[in-house]
């Protein structure tokens, strides 16, 4: 589902969450429950949106601790000022017209209950921000300069974040950029390896740092996703196992299963796991196991 549609079914739910509860909880008439309705989703979908957007552009990749006193600091000012604007709306909505316009603030029992409420509803705007940051931040327009098999390339525009090279990551909102590669002239073997790709880079914030694919250590495929797993982290990267592995340098990453890419660098230990497969020990504590035809490749390796 993209996000614009699921960002309107979002506000529509919203709308007639609130407006079902004051009809059923004031017994108002229709039109007093839909306008009392607006008034409390339209201060929930401006401060809303404003506060995933910081989320998702400011906080990723940041300290812990650092995240949880803007979160502190985020809730207070969304508590505050979807407070003040509702009690504005009310007011509106319930004078005679402009003559008749009078905020009244609630009573300290409902300010209480309000308060509450906004807290939980800036609870579940953080989560879903960062469970949507895991599958679709967007990628930073441009990036100066691509390393790839240990050149730099030209500078050049990023693709469309629909593009499959665009890859989103889970652990920081990682954006993953593969640069295209260029085939040089001899065998095909050597020209893979000549244009593998030595780096690439990942998205933590506002910045875009360089990642040594020689730090990865498994890549596991599921659908259109895959899960590149490095010595100390993992990212979920929006990509087929198969485009990830046209990008691999074949001397050293190994499809060993249809799910399982390994780097042979990094794997401690083989072990028989009967028929003919094999129990990979990775560095990570990781254990893979192998297809046959996988484990056959691994063997034909074996000096």
């Amino acid at each position: 589902m993209r996000r614009r549609t699921f960002d309107l079914l979002a506000v529509a739910g919203i709308f007639a969450a609130y407006s079902m509860t004051i009809r059923l909880a004031l017994h108002l008439d229709l039109r007093g429950s839909l306008l009392g309705g607006a008034a409390n989703t339209v201060p929930v979908v401006i401060f809303g949106a404003i506060a995933r957007r910081i989320i998702l552009r400011k906080l990723f990749g940041k300290p812990g601790a650092i995240q949880l006193a803007a979160h502190v600091l985020l809730c207070a000012a969304f508590v505050s000022l979807s407070y003040g604007l509702l009690i504005v709306l009310l007011g509106l909505f319930d004078g005679e017209g402009p003559t008749g316009f009078l905020v009244r603030p609630f009573s300290i029992s409902g300010t209480a209950w309000q308060s509450l409420e906004n807290v939980t509803t800036y609870a579940l705007i953080a989560t879903l921000s960062y469970l949507q940051g895991q599958h679709g931040v967007p990628a930073t327009p441009y990036v100066d300069a691509m390393v790839i098999g240990g050149a730099i390339k030209g500078t050049r525009s990023l693709p469309e974040a629909d593009d499959p090279k665009v890859m989103m990551g889970a652990d920081q909102a990682d954006a993953i950029v593969i640069a295209p590669l260029t085939v040089v002239s001899g065998d095909d073997a050597e020209a893979r390896a000549d244009t593998a790709l030595s780096r690439y880079f990942v998205r933590i914030g506002d910045e875009l740092r360089p990642l040594d694919i020689d730090n990865v250590v498994s890549i596991g495929g599921a659908d259109d996703y895959a899960e590149v797993r490095t010595l100390s982290t993992k990212h979920l990267v929006r990509v087929t196992l198969a485009e990830f592995a046209k990008s691999l340098d074949p001397a050293k990453y190994v499809r060993v299963h249809r799910s399982w890419i390994v780097n042979v660098h990094r794997v401690v230990r083989a072990e028989p796991a009967g028929g003919g497969r094999l129990l990979l020990h990775m560095e990570t504590g990781q254990t893979i196991s192998t297809s046959r035809a996988g484990a056959k490749l691994l063997r034909d390796r074996v000096i």
